[in-house]
This record gives C-alpha cells, structure tokens and sequence, in this order.
C-alpha cells in the first residue's frame, strides 16, 4: 500500500463554506434556530407565544453568535476549548519507576516440588549449603585417602573456581 505525506499547511488551514464563514461558524449561527423551535415546540404552554420562550430564545442566540466571532483568525469557541483544555490538565506529575504505589503486585504461589537428589540443597539467605549423603561422604574419604587420585584446581572463563579429582596413571 502507498502512502502520502501530507504537509501540514494543507491540514491546517480552515475551509470557507458561505462569505468569510467556516463550517463551524455556520453551526453556531443556525444553532439558535433549531434550539428556538424546540422551545417554542416543547415548553410549556406549548406551540403558544409567551415571553419566557423569546427570552431563552434570546438568551442562546446571542451566546451563539459571540462563540461564532472570528478573533485572530480562530473563533472564540476554538480559544474557549484550548483554554478549558489547558485549565483541567492534571498540575502535577508525579511519576517513579521504584515506586510500588498503588500498583497490583502479583506474586506467583511457589509450589513445592520434592525431587530425589544426591545431595539435599538447603538454601538460608540466598546461599545453597549442600549437605552430602553418607554414601558420599564416604567416597571421598576413600579418595582423599588413596594415593591414586591427584586434586586439580581450575579456574573457569568467568573467574569460577572448578576442583576436581584426576586419577594418576602410573
């Protein structure tokens, strides 16, 4: 699909439908006609004349016609809707990524799952103690007593530590 970009001079300029008139204008000078028959039509005594009806009547068209007065080429409806949108903007804007007000922390339910290991892992303060098993103890007792087994140190590429027994041929 193509796409066209659009300057914004094009989009921002007002189209004049009658004289010097916008759309919006011509609404608002019709509005007060359409308002004055519905008041005329439903208020009551309805469909009759009486003073309070041409009075109300009145009352919006002058409303109209001043939200239709073109000021530095916006009408004042436009200038009253940017100034109402400015007033009711939030004033303050208190925003921390640390912060756990009034947030919805869900934290998973741990479920225990026992597995069959050689060794049991005990964790205390984020540290894994492992405790052997007899069986195990007792093999490396028999290699730390032969004179079979040599003990080799390695260090890993990330600065670990690796030890292990290596047999010695002989």
């Amino acid at each position: 699909m193509r796409s066209q970009v659009i300057p914004a001079q094009i989009t921002t300029v007002e189209d004049k439908i009658a004289g010097n008139f916008s759309l919006t204008q011509i609404m608002l000078l019709l509005l007060p006609v359409l308002i004055a028959s519905f008041i005329y039509a439903f208020l009551p005594p309805s469909m009759n004349f009486v003073i309070y009806k041409l009075v109300l009547a009145g009352i919006f068209a002058v409303l109209s016609i001043t939200l239709a007065i073109r000021i530095k080429g916006r009408i004042i409806a436009s200038w009253l809707v940017v100034l109402f949108r400015y007033n009711l903007r939030p004033k303050y804007y208190v925003y921390s990524k640390n912060s756990v007000t009034q947030r919805k922390i869900i934290k998973p339910k741990l479920e225990k799952v026992v597995e069959e290991k050689d060794f049991d892992v005990i964790e205390t303060n984020k540290t894994k103690t492992l405790t052997p098993s007899l069986k195990d103890l007792l093999q490396i007792n028999h290699i730390l007593n032969t004179t079979d087994f040599n003990l080799i140190y390695r260090t890993g590429k990330k600065g670990g530590l690796n030890v292990a027994f290596e047999k010695i041929s002989k």
